[in-house]
This record gives structure tokens, sequence and C-alpha cells, in this order.
């Protein structure tokens, strides 16, 4: 076997000369720090999370586009027509070049994003089609026809791929609008031809647990309260998106069959709406509380109705055995303002809306509608403090009861509290549970807002207090001079971004050491980092490389991504894992462990090295990452697996927070039975506590 080497650490100087020093807000420590930055980071940030490579690699897209621009161009021949050819938003050129091999007698392309079409034209040149593609660098808005024009005539075809989740959220309506009035001729054809928009209503505490604050009961009887005006806000404004086929009927029930709510005719002269509103009856087929709405999308891509795109959940598509991954389209999730109860065959309504780039929907039984069109937006403030794993990890009952229980075991009547966590309840549950005072840090002013609404919501403005101090100036007259004995935190942060983030927990607790009584109690004590190696069924394409796609060689696009993604990624990066299907290779094990117990003073730096043998064959693309804290000796609260791992079934994840991945760029083929190797997962970890960097590599080897 060849020697395998850790990654070198190098930073060139021709990298020196092209960067920056910028000041930011470490998540971890909580101080400012200054980092080396290139000049342009934004712009490698943009190429690096484009999605352009998880585009190219939906192979259902790319064949289904050409299938629909062979049927048009063999029309506009039929007509006895040339076939000339828009394509907007070209990207790669991945679209143009498969109109000019479908027979295109003139393809024009557009790529507002200079650094993407300077690659297109690279690539359209790499395979042969310069003279036949024409590359205008700019927005389809911007482009005019005519003689002296970036095109010398109309064209009779367009194509292009402007969609995201909510179908129109990047401005397909106006894009198309404003082709037909300016770009296109009158008997045009447009792929896709058409789009039809689908909504199912069902019930589902799960997917509300994302939007909707609940209330929640304690051991000792007395329950914590949302303010009136959280409970009944509509919540965020932005679509929740999700990848809807790995929630199963455990998690939701369907109270109405899928139904279409919008059609829009792409190959229509007449100007699609900007606006509209459309009143839809269902029959519900089962009875029911109808608190959300699912919405996915088809497109029509040729003008007969033959070629058919759809992004539905499994148990609503039309190839529930032949699905194409992807995550540049999902699935959207809507939570109505007015939920109702149904009996199983009675009529409802659903209210639907759209405006020029966003969808919003409400529901009735009683013939009443909402008493506006406008889209609903967070009225309380808390959907804007609160991300939405922040909510559902605030409604998630079972965590809440591990904090309440071992809360009771500390808390006495004696109990001077002081909680350092963003947007917690653990302050109300200390208090409800008994602490004589209990102060909370709150520095973010919406953190504040949210924090300070539920301690007048449940009557507790004699016994919790909210400090808008950060920790390292806090002082005992802060805290009624009165000497902390019980230090809380979830842990959790708005700045984290890694689970490991954090940790700053540890950082305020050393920051508060001369506040903290002798025989203080920290909770959680302990924090362990723990991996697992997996092999992702489909995540790891979005870091994949292209190469060939549909027979066409995009290297250029390749580099361009890889090369924007050694500036922009991280090695190891956040996801949503429950939503990402993978199987365990190894048992989970731990990284490191923090005792939060004790202060960092004196600690230079943590190292450590370990390395666990892979215990199930299959191909190794990633590594899983999460942290568990320890609340007393027997309750631990995880933010991973929520089941050890086992062999050849795929893993569950904790659903209300992003996990760290470290993708492999060049996945491993693993045999454990294979005698000649022994194959082992290594990990080195560096943890610098002046500045809270915590660095993690990975390396697969084998060796006897």
């Amino acid at each position: 076997m060849p020697t395998v080497c850790w990654p070198s650490k190098r930073i060139l100087s021709v990298v020196l000369r092209m960067s920056t020093f910028v000041s930011r807000l470490s998540p971890v420590t909580g101080k400012l720090e200054w980092i080396v930055q290139n000049d342009d980071y934004d712009y490698h940030q943009e190429v690096a999370r484009s999605s352009y490579a998880d585009m190219l690699h939906d192979t259902e897209r790319n064949k289904k586009y050409e299938q629909a621009l062979l049927a048009a161009i063999e029309i506009m021949h039929q007509r006895d027509k040339r076939a000339r050819v828009l394509d907007i938003g070209t990207g790669s050129g991945l679209l143009s070049m498969m109109a000019v091999r479908s027979g295109a007698d003139t393809v024009t392309a557009c790529e507002a994003f200079r650094p993407m079409a300077n690659c297109a034209r690279q690539i359209i040149q790499e395979n042969g089609f310069e003279s036949q593609i024409k590359l205008i660098s700019k927005r389809s808005t911007d482009i005019t026809v005519g003689p002296d024009g970036d095109m010398l005539e109309k064209a009779n075809i367009l194509v292009t791929e402007v969609f995201d989740t909510e179908l129109i959220g990047e401005g397909a309506i106006g894009t198309f609008n404003h082709a037909h009035k300016y770009l296109l001729e009158d008997d045009c054809i447009v792929v896709p031809s058409a789009a039809n928009v689908y909504v199912q209503v069902v019930s589902s505490r799960f997917f509300k647990r994302w939007n909707t604050f609940e209330s929640f009961a304690l051991p000792n009887g007395q329950t914590i309260v949302p303010p009136a005006e959280i409970a009944v806000c509509p919540g965020a404004a932005a679509v929740h998106d999700l990848q809807l086929s790995q929630a199963n009927f455990d998690h939701f029930e369907p109270v109405s069959d899928p139904v279409c709510v919008f059609s829009f005719d792409f190959g229509h002269k007449k100007p699609t709406k900007l606006k509209e509103s459309k009143l839809v009856q269902v029959e519900a087929i089962q009875d029911g509380h109808c608190d959300v709405l699912f919405m996915w999308w088809d497109l029509q891509m040729d003008t007969q109705s033959e070629i058919m795109l759809s992004t539905a959940p499994y148990w609503a598509h039309p190839t529930p055995t032949d699905m194409q991954w992807r995550d540049h389209w999902m699935q959207a999730v809507y939570y109505p303002t007015n939920e109702i109860d149904v009996k199983k065959f009675e009529k409802f309504s659903i209210y639907c809306f759209h405006d020029e780039y966003s969808m919003w929907f409400e529901i009735s039984n009683t013939g009443n509608g909402p008493k506006n069109d406008e889209a609903p937006i967070c009225t309380c403030g808390a959907h804007i403090a609160c991300s939405r794993t922040r909510v559902g990890m605030l409604n998630d009952w079972s965590r809440n009861d591990s904090f309440a229980k071992a809360l009771l075991e500390v808390i006495d009547e004696d109990s001077v509290c002081l909680c350092i966590s963003d947007e917690s309840l653990l302050p109300l549950m200390a208090a409800k549970l008994g602490a004589q005072q209990v102060f909370t840090i709150q520095t973010n002013q919406l953190s504040r807002q949210f924090v300070e609404a539920y301690i007048r919501s449940n009557q507790l403005e004699d016994s919790v207090q909210v400090i808008d101090k950060p920790p390292e100036d806090l002082t005992l007259e802060d805290l009624h001079c009165k000497r902390v004995n019980l230090l809380l935190g979830e842990p959790f942060f708005q700045t984290s971004v890694l689970p490991w983030d954090n940790i700053y927990f540890l950082y305020a607790r050393s920051d508060l050491s001369s506040l903290l009584s002798q025989d203080c109690v920290v909770l959680p004590g302990f924090a362990t980092i723990k991996a697992v190696a997996v092999e992702f069924k489909d995540l790891h394409k979005i870091r994949a490389p292209v190469e060939r796609c549909e027979g066409f060689c995009l290297d250029p696009l390749d580099r361009l991504v890889a090369a924007a993604s050694d500036i922009a990624d991280s090695y190891i990066e956040p996801h949503p894992l429950w939503e990402y299907p993978a199987v365990p290779l190894t048992e989970d094990f731990d990284i490191l462990q923090l005792n939060f117990a004790s202060s960092l003073e004196g600690i230079k730096m943590l190292e450590r090295d370990g390395s666990i043998e892979f215990c199930s064959s299959g191909i190794c693309n990633g590594v899983a990452l999460w942290m568990d804290y320890g609340l007393n000796k027997s309750s631990m609260i995880s933010t991973g697996l929520l089941s050890p791992p086992v062999g050849g079934q795929e893993l569950r994840w904790y659903p209300f927070s992003r996990q760290g991945v470290h993708f492999f760029k060049h996945p491993q083929t693993i045999d454990v039975n294979d005698p000649k190797q022994h194959w082992k997962l290594k990990h080195r970890v560096s943890f610098r506590p002046k500045t809270g960097e915590i660095d993690i590599q990975f390396l697969v080897a084998s060796g006897n």
C-alpha cells in the first residue's frame, strides 16, 4: 500500500498577497479576532455554494430538458422555420450545447454572473461549440434585439431553468413575462411549457414544532406557557424547505389528497399575473386537525404534456420506486394562521396566494376566508430571534423533560442560578422548580425581548432577571451581591455554526469564575465531540465533481468550483442530517471531551490522536460529527444520533439541530472482509483555548 500522510497545512505567499486581515467575532470565544481572508472570499463563496454541481448531477432534469428541446426543435423544423434558441441563465452552458446537439440552427445563451459566464465560454469552447453558441454576459432583461443589438432577431424557442423549491422564488414570473414581451416571437415554444403547484393538508405536530411555540409541563406540575403574542404569530415569512421524502407517516397524517392549486402557462404570450389568489375546495379523507400544508410542483416540459418532471415526495410521486434525488429543488412546508378540525368527507377551503416571488396558504371550513391577501409575517419577533431549528428544539418535550429532571436533582430554595444560553427557557424552569433567584444573560436585543416576554407571560418578574452584559463584564453587584451556586446552559448561541461552537459556554464559565461559589454546580457538566464514519446515499453529491454530464465535458466547472471551495468552504460544514440518509461504517466514537466544571485557565493546548476500525463494508464518503452534553451521571442531551449506529441500517438523527459533516474528496471503498486490508479511520484533533480554534482532521488508511 502507498504511504498515506495527513494533509499538510501550508499558507502560500501568493495566498497571503491576495488576502486581507479582517475582524470577526469568534463564535467560540465570543471575542473579537483577526483572521486572514481572501480578497475575493464573497465571490468564491457564491461559486462554491451555487448548486451548479448539484443541478448537473440531476440526471432526470438533464435528460428531460434535452428531450423537450429536441421536441421543440423538431416542431419548428416541421413548420419550415429555423430553430432559434435562447437559453436564459445558461450556467455551465449545458442546455445550450444540448440545443445544438438537438439540431438548433442558432443558439444564444445569456449568463449574468460573469465568472460563470467565463466558465461557460470555456466549456463551450472545449466541447467544440464556440462557433454555434453566442454567449452574452448579461441579464436577460438587459438584452437588446435588432441590427445593433445583442440578438439580431427574436428567438422562437426559449429554454431556461429559473426555478427554486417555491417554483417562483428566483423570479421566474418576471423572467418569462419579459422574454415574451421583448425576446420571443409570438409562436414561440418555451421549455418548460408549464408548471403545476400542488398542496396537501396534513396534521403534524412534528412539523408544527418548527413554527409554533408550545406550552410544556414540568415534573412538579407547573407549566411554562408562551406569551399570547408569540403563540398566535404566523411565524417566519421565509419558505420552509425540506426533503419531505425523509418524513414518514409517523411524522404526519394526511387530511386531504394532494390537489393542484396553481398552474402557470410559461408558453403563453399573455403575461402571468404577478399577484394572484385562488380558492380551492377539498374533501377530508379522514378526521383530523389541519395545521400544516405540504407543497411541491411539477414541470410540463413539452407542449404535448408527454415529458413531465415532478418534485413530489415519494407518497405522491408518479414513479415512487424510481425517484431522482436532488437538493436544489426540495419541497416546502407552510403553516396556516387558522388551524381547523375536520371530519372525514367534510368539504373545506384552501385559500391560495402568490406574489412575484412567494406563495402562502390559509384554510377554513366556515366559508370565511382571510381578512386580506397579504403574506403573513412574524409580528412577535420570536421567529426572527429564533431559527426554525431553534423553535423545534425549544418545543422538544423530551429534551425539556431531561433538563427539568436534572434541575430537580440540584435545585433547592437556596439556589442562585445563572443561565448562559440565547433564547433559553432554562431560567424559567429553574424558577418554577424552586430556585431562590435566577439570572440569565441575554446580550442580543431580540433574544432579550423573547426571554422577557416569556418571563412576563409566566409571572416570573420577581424570580428571573435578565442581564444584558457579556459574562466578562459581570460584577457581583449585577447578581445582587449573591454568588452563583448553579450555572446553567443548554448550551445554545445564535452565533454558533458548527456543533462545537456552543462551547462558548466554557469560555463564559471561565470569565465568571470569580462570581461562582466554591461548590457551584455546572450543568451540563461536560461535553463530548462525537463522530461516525458514514456512507451517504446522496448528500455527498453536492460536493462531488461533475466531470462528464450527458456526454459533455464539464472539467472547467469542476476546476472553478474546486478552487472556490478550497478558499470558501470549511473542512467541516453544517447539515441537517435527518434529511439525508446514510449508513454507518464504524461505531460512533469520541473525538474530544471538555469538562465544563473547570475553568480553561492554565490550559494552553489539547491534542488527541485516535483511530477506529471500520466494522461495515461500503464507500466511506464522509464523517458526521455532533455534540453530546452530560447533565448528570445518567442523563445525556445529544445534538446527533438518536440511537446507536447499526451496520446496514440508516442512522437516526436529532432533527432540531444541524450536525457537522466532512466530505472526503476521494471516497474510499471499504471491504472489511478483505484479509489483505485492515481499514481504519484515523482522526487528529487540536484545541487551542486562547483562540478557540478546534481543528479536526480525518484520514482513511489501511495496513496489516
